[in-house]
């Protein structure tokens, strides 16, 4: 990028801080995706990758075959997960057999988020906001992390972490951030708009000193927060608990709905690290698929689930087997499963395990 061109950059990024304008992009026409991460690593036999052979230890349940060629263990005791398939299975991918390389947490969430071993390459909501941005500059937060593990890297002014409380309410409004009487420090128009003066004019001696792209971004990430404290709609929110999936979900609809921001990621708050006890893994899956069909159905009832693309993810897997503890549960094993379902999905079943959930290597020549 020339100097000149960088410059040029810097201010209108900048000039957004005093400048005022509607903060809400269209939402018509865009897409979004929506990341929901089972932190801990799940057990695919008890849903996404059923088996039947003696190399496995597998819950109770009934292999049912839905539209597309999925086939998903249900059970009674699990009605939530038969249920989302029954209504979704039309817009769902299953893929299997996803051979991650690692059996240590972070690197393998890294490594399923990024695509590579380190924590500082953006991941893929980072990656898709950040191309929603270049084509709608208006979008105030275009990647919203409601689940604290987003990896943003050098596209971190494209992120918001929020935080579990909905903090992005008392970061808008300070006035919501004090009880009675305080109000905290905030600023009168025109103590902004010489702070935005001051900082337009570091801004073009930082460009001059060094190189441009990181000033660049970091001054259009100010821009996006100024746009963000004028909306009225988000001024209006109310403080409230986003702990679970689905009030995480519920809140990353209404920004989606709202022109806020294109992709978000979600946590979900479920115990999947089940070295004892797998017992827990059936439970903790109810839980998942009952709050996916709530976030389903919200997006549904907002319009947005044909343009919206929900991944589910986990960093590996459980071993075949149970091991040897006083309550039996399974290891780490690194071998997994992802869910996706929404617009832009072709249904079916994409990649496979062998009786001993090893995965398959995929033939280049014709995919299979």
């Amino acid at each position: 990028m020339q100097r000149r061109n960088f410059l040029g950059a810097v201010a209108a990024g900048l000039g957004l801080l005093a400048v005022p304008r509607d903060s809400r992009a269209d939402a018509s026409q865009q897409r979004f995706l929506l990341i929901v991460f089972a932190q801990g690593a799940w057990d695919v036999t008890f849903a996404l990758d059923p088996k039947r052979a003696p190399g496995c230890d597998v819950p109770a349940g009934t292999v049912t075959s839905y539209g597309g060629g999925i086939k998903v263990l249900t059970d009674p005791s699990r009605p939530a997960v038969g249920n989302f398939f029954a209504a979704n299975a039309s817009r769902c991918a299953v893929v299997n057999g996803l051979w991650i390389g690692s059996v240590a947490h972070a690197p393998a969430r890294i490594r399923v988020l990024t695509g590579t071993r380190s924590e500082r390459n953006p991941d893929v909501g980072a990656i898709f906001a950040a191309s929603a941005a270049e084509k709608q500059p208006a979008l105030p937060l275009p990647y919203v992390d409601l689940g604290g593990g987003a990896y943003a890297g050098p596209l971190a002014s494209v992120m918001g972490r929020v935080g579990s409380t909905n903090q992005l309410v008392t970061l808008i409004d300070r006035k919501k951030a004090f009880r009675g009487s305080s109000a905290g420090l905030v600023l009168a128009d025109e103590e902004q708009a010489a702070l935005a003066e001051f900082s337009a004019r570091r801004a073009g001696v930082a460009a001059q000193a060094s190189g441009g792209a990181a000033v660049a971004s970091y001054a259009s990430s100010l821009g996006r927060a100024a746009t963000l404290r004028r909306d009225p709609k988000l001024r209006g929110m109310s403080v409230g608990k986003a702990t679970t999936l689905a009030q995480q979900g519920a809140l990353a609809v209404e920004l989606f709905r709202g022109g806020v921001a294109s992709a978000a990621y979600l946590d979900s708050r479920l115990d999947w690290d089940t070295h004892d006890d797998i017992a827990d893994q059936g439970t903790s899956h109810e839980q998942l698929f009952s709050e996916l069909t709530e976030i389903s159905n919200k997006l549904a009832a907002a319009g947005l689930l044909e343009r919206t693309t929900v991944a589910v993810l986990s960093e590996f897997s459980r071993t075949p087997k149970l091991n040897d503890q006083a309550q039996p549960g399974k290891d780490h094993w690194p071998v997994t499963s992802a869910l996706l379902f929404g617009g832009g999905v072709r249904a079916g079943t994409y990649g496979a395990t062998d009786d001993g959930l090893g995965a398959l290597r995929v033939r280049m020549d014709d995919g299979t």
